[in-house]
């Protein structure tokens, strides 16, 4: 087991704006836009779960129970298939037994309006994790723009885009120079640092977005200084809903339909996204969790 900690330094607050007068035209235009066209999706990409998984894949800590493997393959296999029905193109990457961290296919790279950045990963495992996901990316036909600079660490599982804007986490993954390189590869878009306290991975550890405007966040304080931040710094206002449990709140929300943890995982959290007026699919994550994954780490979700 590899550890996932590599805490970066705390950072001064990060607000990127594009230049004031295309800022303004861009919040009017978006305001009249369909901001769930951002979420119809016709494509994703998927991974594998590797036989190397369980032995190589970091995390934090062991699990109170080991990794069932089979179960986790399982668990995957049914969440791919939940994509499939409501995405028309799912491009599922094959196993590559040295990247046992590739099924967490949100990482390597974000992906937006036909740009796909490739991001520069902090652990050495999982850096070369890019020669793999580049190619599936340009063959997709997507514009690849690469991190380059040094120092710079991203992780897309820090990357919350509210369609809108580009909420993204200051945590143990993505440092400062990262968010800086985010900003430059989508100049029209707003970009804002958001901190993510230490023990938790990634912004997506506690908070995600389930609906327009809506964002999905955890009763945790980690999530409560996330969501403080977020009513402070973003550029533009957001509905809360609140879980009791970080992992609860994790969640995807594609073409009008939000997929979340079914109730065996997170009971309490449940009677949350029952109380959500909108259609809904329960989708086991109890194995891969056990290694710090969530369901938005499992895809990249894209529009054309």
């Amino acid at each position: 087991m590899l550890s996932r900690c590599m805490r970066f330094q705390p950072a001064v607050r990060l607000l990127l704006r594009p230049a004031a007068g295309a800022a303004r035209a861009l919040r009017q235009s978006r305001q009249k836009s369909d901001v769930a066209e951002y979420f119809h999706c016709t494509r994703a990409v998927v991974g594998t779960l590797t036989n190397s998984f369980v032995a190589g894949a970091l995390r934090f800590a062991e699990p109170d129970e080991p990794i069932n493997l089979e179960k986790a393959k399982q668990q995957h296999a049914t969440y791919v298939a939940e994509l499939k029905k409501l995405i028309p193109e799912v491009v599922q990457i094959p196993a590559e037994e040295r990247f046992p961290d590739l099924v967490y296919v949100e990482d390597p790279a974000v992906v937006l309006d036909g740009t796909a950045l490739i991001t520069q990963m902090a652990p050495p495992t999982r850096a070369p994790e890019i020669l793999v996901m580049q190619p599936v990316l340009e063959k997709m036909g997507y514009r690849i723009v690469t991190m380059k600079e040094p120092g710079a660490y991203l992780d897309g599982g820090d990357v919350m885009f509210t369609g809108r804007e580009f909420l993204v986490g200051l945590s143990e993954r993505t440092n400062q120079a990262g968010v800086e390189a985010l900003a430059k590869a989508f100049p029209d878009w707003p970009v804002t640092g958001i901190t993510v306290q230490k023990g938790m991975l990634h912004l997506k550890s506690m908070s995600s977005v389930a609906g327009v405007d809506l964002i999905a966040v955890g009763n945790s304080e980690a999530g409560r200084i996330a969501w403080r931040e977020i009513e402070n710094n973003a550029h533009f206002k957001y509905k809360k809903l609140i879980f009791p449990d970080n992992n609860g709140a994790n969640c995807l929300f594609i073409n009008g339909v939000v997929l979340h943890p079914p109730k065996e995982e997170f009971p309490e959290s449940f009677k949350v996204w029952e109380s959500l007026d909108c259609p809904r699919v329960a989708v086991p994550n109890s194995e891969l969790a056990k290694s710090d994954g969530s369901l938005t780490c499992n895809s990249i979700r894209l529009r054309y």
